[in-house]
């Protein structure tokens, strides 16, 4: 049983306060971001004063022959092209420095310099008037210092041409040498301070949440309360959730603190306009959106802390587990660092990895819908992951028996079989579900070369072993039963032909709410992908009716349903309300539909979110999994039939104009369809037969 709304809030009141009171809090949430961010900015603007003076590396140009290298060399190590002397005092003489390759292995120097194994290419025309083409990579940094390193030394170098010819008056022809400058690929707009930025918030949000999380949990078992608080008639899910919140909010505080520091020392040291450049104003909008990724990585962390900190028996064994955290934590930090690193493909669900590498991409306005939307989803999912595992660590009897139980004794396959999956396993193969689901529709997203029949058969094999594979490993590793995890037993045959009236005809409502979707902005495609969209449909009619139905509404119909109807539908009943059920299922539908492959389908989610609503409400009527995959697999089969043969119901003039509303003849037929399973199974199925086990 839950604890009632008000002594839950004042319990999340004596968490917070308690916490708040602690020095050490403070010196965390105020001390740090005055002292680290001047030393920050001192850091920061040391290093681009050497920068821009000097230590310039080692440049590597490309050359096409010889001659034109040795020409090249011949004037850079002249004493015409070297900068003034009192450029070369400011540096201590340290020049850049330069080394020439030619064409290698068969490849040209253009695709050296796509795959960055050289900083520019050098094109020389020898022959008067004579001219210098420097090519660099327009993403690429070196490139660009090397560019304009060479382009002063030649600049150098004319005008001591200049100065010669006018000492000795041979004018009115002054010798130059014709400077051009090219790049290629996209502009640089990510910048130094754009990228540690976002690690530094991240970073010093990390150990807002550390010493809090310890303290709440490892702390409270160390000073003997664990006992108390564990025996106290408040549930053991509450107290953990008001720990949970008062960490949260001692991140977020952190996190606050952070973001007003950080602008006062950009601000105050001259760096703002490094950031946002000059005469730009200040990027609010950008800001908002890194802090609410900060909200969220909060909450991500935060259960990740409480999970290992839980199970501690004492503040030392606490700090223990979590340094090898912290160290796992600064590896993809530095390699957010890295020039060349961007937010796609596996990327995108790589935990704290994926909101450092957006909050770059926000601060340099590169950021895309897809790989935004995917790692916003995929930090819930682990956030959901870690919080539930946290719950099953803090309220099991190991964190209060001692020594002879171990970490990996709390999370080791139980011995007991359960009629349905935890909360905690549920959200934990969801965790897993998401990100290899994603994964894997990238991948398949590239066979493109092969025939549509093998493509077809390819995907419905991943989505088998994806949807399948992963929910029945767990179901094995829980000891659930799949009888009633998956919801399988037989019902009606009243509730099956309902099924079958509701797929024939929710086409007609889903249709509708596609295009009101487009009306109110849902759309993705552009004319790119709607041609090949129907170039895929010519491709489609030359494979057998048969393969079209077993892979695109056979295969989905019964694996998605035993998962989202099924596996995720009885964790999720076990301990929710139905409509609560329904709802989450269908929303969770819904944005896997919208996620798939490379493509972010957003005029999808209304129509399969629908879909999903009557699927979970059928689910709970029939508590059976059966009637909705007969409607899954009714509709899916019934709308790629008619995509196919569309041509020939044209020509039999049943056909609709693209993207626009069906007849209402059509929307009162399937309307009359849908009236009809609603009021079958209504009225011809019976609740109560589907295990319910909730905890008191």
């Amino acid at each position: 049983m839950s604890a009632p709304r008000g002594r839950l809030f004042r319990l999340c009141q004596k968490e917070l306060r308690e916490t708040l009171r602690d020095r050490r809090t403070i010196i965390t949430l105020i001390m740090m971001p005055l002292l680290v961010y001047p030393i920050l900015s001192m850091t920061l603007n040391r290093f681009l004063l050497n920068a821009s003076l000097g230590n310039d590396p080692r440049f590597i140009i490309g050359f096409d022959n010889d001659e034109e290298g040795q020409w090249l060399k011949d004037i850079l190590t002249s004493p015409g092209s070297q900068p003034p002397a009192a450029i070369r005092k400011a540096v201590d003489e340290n020049l850049a420095e330069f080394s020439y390759v030619g064409p290698s292995n068969g490849k040209t120097l253009d695709q050296i310099l796509e795959e960055k194994l050289i900083d520019v290419i050098v094109r020389v025309k020898l022959d008067p008037p004579q001219s210098v083409r420097i090519i660099s990579q327009g993403d690429e940094p070196n490139g660009l210092n090397a560019k304009r390193i060479l382009s002063e030394r030649l600049t150098y170098f004319n005008q001591s041409l200049v100065a010669e010819a006018l000492s000795t008056s041979k004018v009115p022809a002054l010798p130059q040498i014709d400077i051009q400058v090219e790049q290629i690929g996209g502009v640089q707009k990510t910048t130094l301070l754009a990228s540690i930025i976002p690690l530094v918030l991240v970073l010093m949000t990390i150990t807002g949440a550390v010493y809090p999380a310890i303290d709440l949990t490892a702390g409270e078992r160390e000073r003997g309360t664990m006992e108390a608080l564990m025996a106290s008639p408040v549930p053991r899910g509450s107290v953990l959730f008001a720990k949970y919140i008062a960490v949260v909010t001692v991140a977020l505080l952190t996190a606050i603190a952070n973001f007003g520091s950080m602008f006062v020392t950009l601000w105050t040291g001259g760096l703002l306009e490094l950031l946002v450049g000059k005469d730009q104003p200040f990027p609010w909008l950008q800001f908002l959106q890194i802090f609410g990724l900060l909200v969220l990585f909060s909450g991500f962390f935060s259960a990740v802390l409480l999970a290992l900190t839980s199970f501690a028996r004492s503040f030392k064994e606490a700090q223990a587990y979590l340094i090898p955290l912290m160290l796992v934590s600064l590896t993809p930090g530095i390699l957010s660092l890295m020039p060349g690193v961007q937010l796609t493909g596996a990327l995108a669900v790589v935990p704290l990895l994926n909101i450092i590498l957006l909050s770059r991409e926000i601060l340099s306005g590169a950021a895309t819908a897809l790989p935004t939307i995917v790692a916003i989803f995929s930090t819930i999912c682990y956030a959901a992951a870690a919080l539930l595992l946290a719950a099953r660590l803090f309220g099991s009897d190991a964190v209060l028996r001692g020594s002879e139980v171990s970490f990996a004794a709390a999370l080791k396959r139980p011995e007991e079989p359960a009629p349905v999956p935890s909360l905690s396993a549920a959200a934990t193969t969801l965790a897993m579900l998401f990100p290899t689901y994603y994964l894997v529709s990238n991948a398949l997203a590239m066979i493109s070369e092969w025939s549509i029949g093998v493509r077809l058969i390819i995907n419905a094999v991943a989505l088998i072993l994806v949807f399948g594979g992963l929910p029945l490993f767990a179901t094995w590793y829980s000891r659930n039963q799949p009888r009633t995890t998956y919801r399988v037993s037989w019902p009606r045959g009243t509730a099956l032909f309902a099924g079958l009236l509701l797929g024939l005809g929710l086409w007609t409502w889903a249709h509708e709410l596609f295009v009101f979707g487009e009306w109110l902005g849902f759309q993705s495609l552009d004319t790119s992908k709607i041609e090949q969209i129907n170039e895929l449909m010519i491709e489609f009619r030359k494979i057998p009716p048969w393969l079209i139905i077993a892979t695109l509404a056979v295969t989905p119909g019964i694996v998605e349903e035993l998962f989202f109807r099924g596996y995720l539908f009885s964790a999720l009943r076990n301990h929710l309300s139905a409509s609560k059920t329904i709802l989450i299922s269908a929303l969770l539908f819904g944005i896997f539909h919208v996620l798939t492959g490379k493509s972010l389908l957003l005029e999808r989610f209304l129509p399969t979110t629908m879909l999903g609503l009557v699927l979970g409400w059928i689910a709970w009527r029939t508590a059976s999994v059966w009637p909705g995959i007969v409607l899954h697999v009714t509709h899916n089969g019934f709308l790629e039939l008619v995509a196919c043969y569309r041509d020939e119901l044209e020509k039999w003039g049943i056909g609709v104009a693209e993207q626009t509303h069906l007849p209402w003849l059509w929307i009162a037929g399937g309307s009359l369809l849908i009236t009809s399973g609603f009021a079958i199974i209504h009225w011809g199925s019976r609740i109560g037969c589907e295990f319910i086990n909730r905890r008191q």
